[in-house]
Parts: structure tokens; sequence; C-alpha cells
């Protein structure tokens, strides 16, 4: 009977050890833990590090304008700010309220640096319908955007009275804008006649004329509808008619009819 008393005594004292080593264990793990917490609390924002993801299609915006929208004077919210007071998605909000600026993801890591990563609008065109009242760039998903003293892209130019109400955000909403949103990105996206049209005119009617850099063509294009068919015509204009004629031996070429190009001589 002693016998069994005594292991089952050191049974429960080596039990009892066991459980207050582990107790030991998770109080430690809690204070460290804490002690972590209370360090990553402690520190500041010590720099700003900003990516812009397509800055060579767009130089309205650069890094220091994007710094400056966050930090600067008594607007200051990050920098030699504690971490943990710092808003990120205030931070985003604020970034994007930057003309040309699609969208922002800001974060920062255990060492107080603070990275800002930023898309820009793409702009496939500039409105000039009417003078400066309709004076904007338009963006590749229809931004509508103010220009800059500072920069001026070198995208096609547009105007007539068919093309104001793109003077407006909420113009996808019309198709004919849309349609004619998308014959600019099909412009700008192909080399060949991103370098060749250089202007559009849209009349009231939602006509289109096009305007050339080499050999002054002018250029009936129509609706911008059957966009692919008409610009290959176009194409065979350009590969099989001037090589044979020259680049200056028609001034107009028309494709807005079907199955037809229709070119006028220069007189």
């Amino acid at each position: 009977m002693k016998k069994l008393t005594g292991k089952i005594s050191q049974f429960g004292f080596k039990q009892l050890a066991n459980i207050l080593k582990g107790t030991g264990l998770i109080i430690l793990v809690v204070f460290l833990w804490s002690f972590a917490g209370k360090r990553q609390q402690a520190r500041v924002v010590n720099s700003i590090k900003i990516n812009i993801e397509n800055e060579a299609e767009n130089h309205f915006v650069n890094a220091e304008e994007i710094e400056k929208a966050i930090s600067l004077g008594q607007n200051n919210l990050v920098f030699m700010r504690w971490m943990d007071s710092v808003s990120l998605p205030k931070l985003e909000k604020r970034v994007e309220k930057i003309a040309f600026v699609k969208n922002a993801e800001v974060s920062l890591d255990l060492s107080g640096n603070l990275y800002i990563n930023v898309k820009l609008v793409k702009p496939v065109a500039r409105l000039v319908a009417g003078g400066s009242d309709y004076d904007r760039y338009i963006g590749s998903d229809g931004e509508v955007l103010p220009t800059s003293e500072k920069y001026a892209s070198k995208v096609i130019t547009i105007d007539g009275p068919g093309s104001r109400k793109m003077a407006y955000t909420g113009f996808l909403s019309d198709s004919c804008c849309r349609a004619n949103l998308d014959l600019l990105k099909m412009i700008q996206e192909d080399k060949f006649w991103n370098a060749q049209i250089t202007h559009l005119y849209i009349d009231e009617k939602q006509q289109i004329t096009m305007y050339t850099q080499v050999g002054g063509q002018e250029i009936e294009f129509g609706p911008a509808t059957d966009i692919e068919i008409k610009f290959e015509k176009l194409m065979a204009f350009y590969e099989k008619v001037v090589p044979a004629k020259g680049w200056n031996t028609y001034r107009k070429v028309s494709v807005k009819f079907k199955n037809q190009i229709i070119c006028q001589k220069t007189s």
C-alpha cells in the first residue's frame, strides 16, 4: 500500500511539473508576443517608396507629387508618424484623388518602410472640340481627365460636334461614344495606325473623318462600326495602291461603304 501511494505521489509530482513547464512556456510566448507588438507600435514610418507601374505611358504624375499628396505640411499623414497611427486605406484614397491616378495600393513593412504602388490612367486621345471649353484627355477605360501645364501627351486629337459628349464623365452610357472609344484604342494599339492617323473629326451624325501624318489623305471612315473590316480595306490601299501610284496621288479615301474603297485624286 505504501509503495502504491508513493508511485501515485511521484506520478502527481511529474504531472504537476509538466503542467507548470507548459504554463511557463505559454506565459513566455505571450510575453514575447506582447513585447514584439509594443516594439512594432513604437516604430515610425521612416521612408516612403513609390512605384509607378506605367509611368512611361503617362508623365502627368510623378513620385514627388504623390509624396506631397500624403505628407505635405500640416496634411502629413505618414512621415515620422507612429506606424500604428497610419491609415493605409486613407492614404490610398488620398493618392487616388490625384488626376490621372487609376488606383493605388499602400502597405507597410516591419522596418518602417511605406510602399505606394500606383497605376496611372493611359490616355488614348485629346478632345479639342469647341476650344478650351472641351479640352480634355480621354483615358483607355473612358476616364475624362483635365489637361496639364507641365506635360502634353502625344495622342490622337478629336473634335467635331459628335465628339462633345465625350467631354463628360459617364459618356460610355452612349453606344456611339463607346464605339468611338473602341476605335481610338484600336488606333493606339496598332503601331502603324498610331503613327499614321493624327486626328479624327466626328460630325453630328457620328460620321468620322480621319487625317493622316504621311500623304495628307483625308479618310472617310463613316461611323465606328465594322472597324476591323474598314481598317483591312484601308491597309489594302496603303499596301497596294500607294506603292503603285505614290503617296500624293490621292487626297481622299473612303472606306465607309461595304465592299468598296473609293479614292479621289489630288486636283
